[in-house]
């Protein structure tokens, strides 16, 4: 009698469950301001480590809107591939897109690889990091300053500048008619030119299409040696910052190099910095350039009698969109990131924030990014920019900020650069 009971009682317990409906979090509204005072109103809509800050009172979130359609702002081949690409490409073993018609590595991909991706598929993961990686050759060459930004507790404490010179040979239709023999995806070269101390420092990245491992190179101007990173070092710090090589954009790492897992979907609330279009020119040399009048950011140490921490953004405003949680690990053990979530914005097609843990599975820190609108005033060019990407180490209550397309940065795309900078000779004049 007694196990029958035991039973029974486990059989109600287990079916009460089973028919249990879904938590309901609170929700929030535009022209709400959530504050440490109100916090659970976004509980469920952000990552923990960025609630915490809230709740702290480190960080307030205005609620807003965007006045404008995110999902246009892209160009035409990438609308066009939307219905071209539906089930042309997949992913094979190896996490290589492959030709579904041929079985073979793709040769050359328009627009998104993958417009229809189902979140059951085992490589969705691969599939949506892709689809970020092909959204950001829209762009086509990419010739942008930004600015690495140190913040500790006690409010700035160091600036580097630095330019990012990128060139896609994949997805940017110009690229096609170039020599690709050793079938590059992209070539990318940052160089830091102040302060004086790291004046000099230089990264070169051939990533190839195939499973190759990427091609890196680094100057150190203190030893005035050129020697090359085993792709692990893509997980060190930039020049001594809390950003890693890996970090730009949420994700700029190769993909058949980490193991990937849809975790869920859900909603999410992300930061954006203008409610309307940001807008471009095109110059004499045809390039499409960022202007002066770009929305600032805006930091708590620059803004008098902010009672938060000094590293928050103060004139974000955050806006409510559904969102994929998916995990990332490398399998390269020397890799310093454990497990990393990362939100990924399925319409901008980018991570909006990116969770660190520790190789001992320990949390570290959280990257948050942001997306705006630009385009010209005759509308034929859009596209979708990153203009935040801020990360805050927890442990140490320390961040880095990116500042990116400004009044200082005029960001070129579309650019007209020299491909003889991407080879082992042209690389030698950015090392002094």
């Amino acid at each position: 009698m007694r196990t029958i009971r035991i039973f029974g009682i486990g059989f109600f317990l287990v079916l009460s469950v089973l028919t249990m409906k879904p938590a309901v979090f609170a929700d929030v509204s535009p022209g709400d301001v959530i504050d440490k005072t109100n916090w659970q109103k976004a509980e469920g809509l952000l990552p923990k480590p960025v609630l915490n800050w809230v709740k702290k009172g480190d960080f307030v979130l205005d609620i807003g809107e965007l006045n404008y359609d995110e999902k246009e702002y892209f160009d035409f081949l990438v609308k066009d591939s939307l219905t071209a690409n539906i089930g042309k490409y997949d992913v094979n073993e190896k996490d290589i897109i492959i030709d579904v018609e041929t079985g073979k590595p793709a040769d050359f991909v328009s627009g998104l690889p993958f417009p229809d991706v189902d979140p059951e598929d085992p490589k969705a993961g691969q599939k949506f990091l892709y689809n970020k990686h092909y959204a950001a050759f829209n762009t086509g060459n990419q010739n942008v300053g930004f600015q690495a930004i140190w913040v500790g507790t006690g409010g700035l404490e160091r600036e580097i500048g630095a330019r990012f010179v990128n060139a896609p040979m994949d997805g940017y239709p110009p690229a096609r008619s170039l020599d690709n023999s050793d079938g590059i995806q992209r070539y990318t070269l940052i160089s830091v030119d102040r302060p004086y101390d790291i004046s000099g420092f230089s990264l070169l990245l051939w990533r190839y299409r195939d499973q190759r491992q990427d091609m890196n190179l680094s100057y150190i101007p203190a030893i005035r040696r050129v020697r090359r990173m085993s792709p692990a070092n893509r997980s060190d710090a930039f020049v001594g910052s809390d950003f890693c090589i890996d970090d730009p954009n949420g994700y700029d790492g190769k993909i058949c190099t980490f193991d990937w897992r849809v975790l869920r979907k859900q909603e999410a609330l992300f930061p954006y910095k203008s409610r309307a279009p940001e807008r471009l020119v095109q110059n004499k040399r045809g390039e499409w350039v960022t202007t002066e009048d770009v929305t600032p950011s805006v930091y708590g140490f620059q803004t008098e009698g902010w009672q938060g921490a000094p590293w928050a953004p103060v004139k974000l405003f955050w806006v409510k969109r559904s969102v994929y949680v998916i995990e990332a690990v490398s399998k390269d053990r020397y890799y310093n990131y454990g497990k990393q979530e990362m939100w990924y914005d399925p319409v901008a097609r980018f991570p909006k924030y990116k969770v660190i843990y520790d190789r001992a599975g320990d949390y570290w820190k959280t990257m948050y990014i942001g997306f705006s609108a630009f385009g010209s005033e005759d509308g034929k060019m859009k596209f979708m920019l990153v203009d935040i990407q801020d990360i805050l180490d927890d442990r140490t209550q320390h961040a880095s900020l990116c500042e990116n397309a400004s009044k200082r940065n005029l960001w070129k795309l579309h650019a007209v650069v020299d491909m003889n900078d991407f080879t082992l000779s042209g690389f030698q004049k950015y090392c002094k």
